[in-house]
């Protein structure tokens, strides 16, 4: 393969995600956060790629074992692995570097924090497939696969943010259920994602769309209600 061509396939992986992390970076408009630590959450995103990769062969030989029960070993392939190993990773990489964030201070930064982490893990997997598979799979995951990837930071993100605001106000019972629906909330709904990606067809299809009506409004809902996590 051509250099040329290398690089037009490269530059096509990582338009979408940057496309994306632009239009989310916009959206804060009352105290936008700085480049110095946006860049650190997708850089961070993109090296989470190394332990989803050993996690998920790790796994892989575990539902090894389940060849002869077809819906266990899709179910486990399909829902459990990509969903609860990525979503998780992505939680762990997001809550560690941003928690005690002091810029961490407004309601909607979570969000901001959680679509960079997961683009930058959505970004690195992209050129690997698009460099793998070509220019029409790059097609494909624009359309599907990178805009799921940021739905699931801003799932993420917004609980993230929900379960600051619960702690700074002293409501850490309610903060910690709020963290742990930070990681199992995306895991099942990328999850879901995965699974009936996989010969489901038009159900799909009607749960992507239907995922993207849910978290636009929740984008919304959290851009509008944005204000100091202290007030």
């Amino acid at each position: 393969m051509m250099l040329s061509s290398i690089l037009f396939l490269v530059a096509a992986a990582l338009l979408p995600p940057l496309v994306l992390l632009r239009v989310v970076y916009q959206m804060d408009k009352l105290d936008r956060e700085p480049g110095a630590l946006l860049l650190a959450l997708f850089f961070r995103g993109a090296l989470a790629m190394v332990p989803i990769l050993v996690l998920e062969v790790v796994a892989d030989q575990f539902i090894d074992f389940f060849p002869w029960r077809p819906i266990v070993y899709l179910f486990l392939a399909y829902f459990v692995v990509p969903g609860f190993i990525e979503e998780g990773v992505k939680y762990r990489v997001l809550l560690r570097r941003t928690w005690n964030e002091p810029h961490f201070n407004h309601r909607f930064d979570g969000v901001v924090y959680g679509v960079f982490v997961s683009l930058g893990f959505a970004a690195v997997e992209n050129v690997l497939y698009v460099l793998t598979s070509g220019f029409s799979t790059a097609v494909v995951r624009a359309i599907f696969s990178i805009p799921g990837h940021a739905m699931f930071g801003v799932v993420m993100g917004e609980a993230i943010s929900r379960a600051k605001w619960l702690e700074v106000h002293g409501q850490r019972e309610q903060a910690g259920a709020a963290r742990r629906r930070a990681w199992l909330l995306p895991a099942v709904l990328h999850g879901l994602y995965d699974f009936l990606l996989v010969g489901f067809g038009w159900i799909f299809y009607g749960y992507f769309a239907g995922l993207v009506v849910y978290v636009v409004r929740l984008l919304r809902q959290s851009a509008r209600e944005d204000g100091p996590i202290n007030l």
